[in-house]
């Protein structure tokens, strides 16, 4: 029986693991799971393409040496140099093959100190707390994502592929409505399981046409209506089937949060109503549509990002929801880098790629003097920068670049340029990227000195934290807010896909203050402008509309905010 696509996948995965442990150079490794990913995605069987001697190479990011690869395991079932790389290895680094997400270099580190085996004792040294005292919270935030069996995923890298299975879905005969239900339709930072809700004429035909999918590897039922599959990847993916006449209300359940979920229940007892049996309400429900549900109970519709438990319900009872930003409400973007400190495009460059996505300015904003990994600026070099972006201005008609600085935020709260240079900027956005370790009153104290820098302009990335990588530093963010408030700073939600930083709990928290936030995309090249979409996303969960973010103002209002008194 030739390999599914599921099975080609799990074997480019298992030798992409091996050579990990090998050493291997990290572009051969991204090589083998991204190839490994587009097998899993293809909607034909990858064996039948290489039995009708379909050029593979064709497909996106399969080179000659990984389709070779491909169309031996379709052959013979298996892959020669993997089974002999496997023999090899001792049995404590053999376990590593089976858990991808571990990177060998840290779990050998952690063996090493901790004098550990095996993975069920790393399990063990895990739940006693012994990695974190040992080797501190970022190698213990890595091995614990590394050993849960459903991990989570940024929302970033797993969109398309999410995308990839509604669209396979709703080419299964006789479906009819699809949606992405759960974390991944409320747009959290990282999601779990993958969730969709599919109506139609048969749940069974459903669920035994999707098992066709080609990373499907195993699957489970859970009911009549409900099925759970295992992909090659570990990806979770639930489906649950639904009636047309029913779509709208098991939607917006399938979709809510636990939270949101009680309080809709609540707000049904005081209509007589029951969203678990609508059949017994006293009022006729229509429950085809969620609008039809929020509206019966007296609502505002209430935007699938909101649905967390956090108050939306009191607020659409009244009426109050706000309407929420959007990528086109968006003018510009004001924190990106070049190839003057650790960019990979020049300024003209990410001029001209702003512009074509309809911008009307950009804030070039390459890292200061302190951080010389990054290639930072000295205060020599960041004066020629400002007169290289003047003379860019000067040809440019209907566009701007802004003048500013990625400053660092030093131990001591002070910026990492003199007043004199920082005077000569547009704005500034100021960040931590040292210290992390400085507890939670000394990080706090160290923003707020910052703060009072009269060229301070937005916080950057406020705690530093990297999603499924490590957690932000501790701050006060209240006494953080209400001084930025005080001084006529702003924040920024920094839509790199693994920060998102502000969270949308504290972006709520600032739009609450009255503090304006930028939604920046941080990008290092052309290609990274793309974020922007991730950074909304992190924003409509914060609850911002058009007017709590900065960079949906024209450049002129911009500015006069900027000038602080």
């Amino acid at each position: 029986m030739a390999p599914t696509n599921a099975d080609v996948a799990d074997i480019l995965r298992r030798y992409a693991a091996v050579l990990a442990i090998e050493g291997a150079d990290r572009f051969k490794l991204k090589a083998y799971r991204r190839a490994a990913g587009t097998i899993e995605g293809l909607h034909e069987s990858v064996a039948a393409m290489v039995g009708a001697g379909r050029d593979l190479t064709e497909l996106p990011g399969i080179g000659k040496a990984i389709s070779q690869v491909i169309a031996e395991i379709v052959r013979t079932g298996g892959l020669a140099q993997l089974d002999k790389k496997l023999a090899a290895l001792p049995p404590e680094r053999l376990e590593l093959a089976t858990r991808p997400a571990l990177d060998p270099k840290i779990v050998a580190r952690v063996y090493k100190k901790l004098n550990l085996r095996s993975l069920d004792e790393l399990q063990r040294a895990l739940e006693s707390g012994k990695i974190r005292e040992a080797l501190g919270p970022r190698i213990e935030f890595h091995v614990r994502h590394g050993l849960d069996e459903r991990p989570r995923h940024l929302l970033w890298s797993i969109q398309g592929f999410a995308e990839k299975i509604e669209t396979y879905l709703r080419g299964i005969a006789g479906v009819t409505l699809v949606s992405a239900a759960g974390s991944l339709r409320r747009k959290q930072d990282t999601v779990g399981d993958l969730n969709f809700l599919v109506a139609g004429k048969n749940a069974s035909r459903v669920f035994k046409e999707f098992a066709g999918f080609g990373a499907v590897q195993s699957s489970k039922s859970a009911g009549p209506a409900e099925r759970t599959y295992k992909l090659s990847s570990g990806i979770t993916v639930v489906l649950r089937w639904t009636s047309e006449k029913e779509w709208g209300l098991d939607l917006l359940r399938a979709t809510g949060s636990a939270a949101h979920r009680a309080e809709l229940d609540k707000a049904a007892k005081t209509k007589r109503m029951s969203l678990t049996r609508p059949s017994l309400s006293k009022k006729r429900i229509d429950t085809s549509a969620e609008e039809n549900v929020y509206a019966a109970l007296g609502l505002q519709f209430v935007p699938p990002e909101l649905r967390e438990g956090r108050g939306e319900i009191a607020a659409a009872r009244k009426g109050k929801l706000p309407t929420l930003v959007t990528v086109q409400d968006i003018q510009g973007d004001l924190h990106m880098h070049t190839t003057e400190s650790d960019g990979g495009n020049s300024i003209a460059e990410m001029a001209e790629a702003a512009q074509a996505r309809g911008y009307r300015y950009i804030a070039i904003t390459d890292h200061s003097q302190s951080l010389k990994i990054t290639n930072g600026l000295t205060e020599s070099r960041l004066l020629k920068h400002i007169k290289a972006i003047d003379k860019l201005n000067a040809k440019l008609r209907g566009f701007r670049i802004l003048k500013s600085a990625e400053v660092d935020i030093l131990q001591d709260g002070r910026l990492d340029y003199s007043d004199a240079v920082l005077k000569e900027l547009d704005l500034t956005v100021c960040s931590i990227h040292s210290r992390f370790a400085l507890n939670k009153q000394q990080q706090t104290e160290r923003i707020l000195r910052a703060m009072d820098n009269p060229y301070f302009t937005i916080l950057g990335h406020a705690t530093g934290r990297l999603l499924l990588k490590r957690e932000g530093y501790e701050l006060d963010m209240g006494r953080v807010i209400k001084h930025a408030k005080a001084n006529g700073c702003f924040f920024e939600i920094n839509s790199s896909p693994d920060r998102l930083d502000l969270s949308d709990e504290h972006a709520k928290m600032a739009k609450e203050a009255g503090v304006l936030i930028a939604v920046n995309t941080d990008a290092h090249s052309i290609r990274e402008l793309d974020f922007m979409s991730a950074g909304i996303q992190q924003a409509r969960r914060g609850w911002l509309s058009a007017q709590d973010v900065l960079n949906t103002r024209p450049v002129e209002k911009l500015l006069e905010l900027f000038r602080r008194s």
